[in-house]
């Protein structure tokens, strides 16, 4: 069916998918509608079952989906609700993956501890407005961190002295000396 008109039989495709998945196998699913290079597919299949599913192909592959179809939305609540995924995976995936919004790169290091990460790759990639976004409104607490990962890179003074005071009072002083 997908052969003979893509866009016309795709929804019937995701339906039949969603319903005999576990006796078709999620995985050769996954594999048919990757061999079609239909996303879309992918992802409103997997749409279907990854809020049921504790396994971590079927997350991957949805955030996977959910990025090439550009449902960022969608991607950050994965990233944000789900336990069931490979936090290093996904993490070098939104790496490589460039979207135009680095949320759901902030969602996963801030969650699995990857925040020197985070620093170097933002800074290195010319994405200062997210250091300030991530310590100003996602977690102000982390600041000593991402202060740390700003001094390895040699970042200027004072940016680092802007960041210390717009955040102000909302970090472990302690943890910045």
């Amino acid at each position: 069916m997908l052969q003979a008109n893509i866009r016309q039989n795709l929804q019937i495709c995701v339906q039949i998918a969603t319903k005999y998945h576990e006796q078709l196998t999620t995985k050769s699913l996954i594999e048919l509608f990757e061999s079609f290079k239909t996303y879309e597919g992918l992802f409103y299949f997997l749409g279907s079952i990854v809020n049921f599913s504790q396994d971590s192909e079927v997350h991957f592959k949805y955030i996977q989906a959910a990025c090439k179809t550009g449902q960022i939305k969608e991607v950050e609540r994965i990233c944000r609700e789900s336990n069931c995924y490979n936090a290093e995976r996904v993490k070098n995936f939104l790496k490589e993956a460039k979207l135009p919004d680095q949320l759901p790169l902030i969602i996963v290091c801030d969650r699995f501890d990857f925040v020197h990460d985070l620093v170097l790759y933002l800074y290195r990639n010319s994405l200062q407005k997210y250091i300030e976004i991530y310590v100003q409104k996602v977690n102000p607490s982390r600041l000593p961190v991402v202060v740390g990962g700003l001094l390895d890179v040699d970042c200027a003074e004072d940016i680092i002295k802007n960041l210390i005071l717009v955040v102000r009072g909302q970090f472990s002083t302690d943890e910045l000396v």
